[in-house]
């Protein structure tokens, strides 16, 4: 029987095997990066990988190098997120965020080498030129002013009313489209027809929704706590957050029905596919 726990501690096996190549111990500064980067779930390259091989590639040394490019784009954000001109968080994944660890500075340095480095990553591997161009595109649309970096702005800003047309642009630009992204590339090294493309943009943005909505509602039930998180810090103050504004039955609600807005999507094409529907229920059901 299908595990779905199994397939992604495998698949996360695979992309920390490959990221601890891509960090040589003789530098130090690599060292600096990698302390963000040691530690984490790797969703983003997993769904590289998902993807890719759900549209019939099968040499990880075509794809991998993107999928870790991913993460090492995810960790910069985090560490740019949690600095004291931002959300100013103590801990990230269960130990002292980069600028505790390192001061600011150095902190801001490390994301910007691993967002630098990143783009180098998209540029190794195979012979697929057009295919990785198409990637970087892909990847700089989702996480520049375009994307992730509004999201921030947004964010960051104090809400003073509930608005759900507010809170859809911040969970799409901030979460969706770098959930998005990482599904995308690995269909682009798959060499898969525009047609499936453009459905699993649609899909990987209601997948993206459903994370960000699931975060919210952990925000609020104190799961986090658990892994390092400030204890008894209200993650929602002064935030625009689908409990907010939906209130928490409703958060809830809407997070159901992401999902099967994305699941219908994926299953539309073929049975491939059906490893994303369960990671979609996984992502749903997720308690980290």
């Amino acid at each position: 029987m299908f595990d779905i726990n199994n397939y992604l501690s495998e698949k996360k096996d695979l992309v920390d095997r490959a990221l601890q190549q891509y960090f040589p111990p003789d530098h130090p500064f690599f060292g600096v990066m990698y302390y963000s980067l040691d530690t984490g779930k790797r969703i983003r390259p997993i769904l590289t990988l998902a993807s890719f091989e759900a549209l019939g590639g099968r040499n990880l040394d075509v794809i991998m190098p993107i999928a870790c490019g991913l993460e090492l784009i995810h960790t910069y954000s985090l560490i740019h997120d949690d600095l004291p001109a931002m959300d100013n968080d103590d801990y990230r994944r269960g130990k002292p965020t980069a600028h505790k660890q390192f001061g600011e500075a150095l902190a801001i340095l490390s994301g910007d080498g691993l967002y630098a480095y990143a783009f180098e990553l998209f540029s190794r591997g195979s012979n697929l030129i057009d295919e990785r161009y198409r990637v970087i595109q892909t990847v700089s649309e989702a996480v520049g002013p375009k994307g992730i970096v509004y999201g921030q702005v947004l964010d960051i800003e104090e809400h003073k009313t509930a608005d759900p047309k507010t809170l859809r642009k911040i969970h799409l630009n901030k979460t969706a489209k770098f959930i998005c992204a990482p599904i995308k590339c690995g269909a682009i090294m798959a060499r898969a027809s525009d047609r499936t493309l453009a459905v699993l943009e649609k899909a990987g943005i209601y997948l993206g929704i459903l994370f960000q909505y699931t975060d919210d509602i952990l925000d609020v039930v104190g799961e986090k706590d658990r892994l390092g998180k400030t204890p008894g810090k209200d993650e929602s103050a002064g935030k625009l957050t689908a409990p907010r504004v939906y209130g928490l039955s409703g958060a809830r609600f809407r997070a159901r029905r992401f999902a099967e807005l994305a699941q219908g999507l994926f299953s539309s094409l073929g049975d491939q596919f059906v490893i994303f529907n369960r990671i979609t229920d996984f992502v749903l059901n997720r308690s980290f």
